[in-house]
């Protein structure tokens, strides 16, 4: 392991450094990309969900039957 570390550090320095940049760019933009408010997303207020009353969420409607 330590001739695959002096290898890296010294030959492989340059193309080991762009990857790593790379790679950092990529997580960056993948954190971005998740934490920004899109106007057309959906979403739940949960206070609004708290306040609700069961009165409001069904209605149930007798009907007479087909034939």
């Amino acid at each position: 392991t330590e001739a695959l570390g002096a290898l890296l550090y010294t030959e492989y320095l340059y193309p080991f450094e762009i990857a790593a940049v790379i790679l950092l760019v990529a997580i960056i933009a993948a954190i971005s990309l998740t934490l920004r408010k899109r106007p057309e997303t959906k979403y739940q207020d949960p206070s609004k969900q708290v306040t609700v009353k069961k009165e409001h969420r069904l209605r149930i409607i007798k009907m007479e039957a087909e034939e």
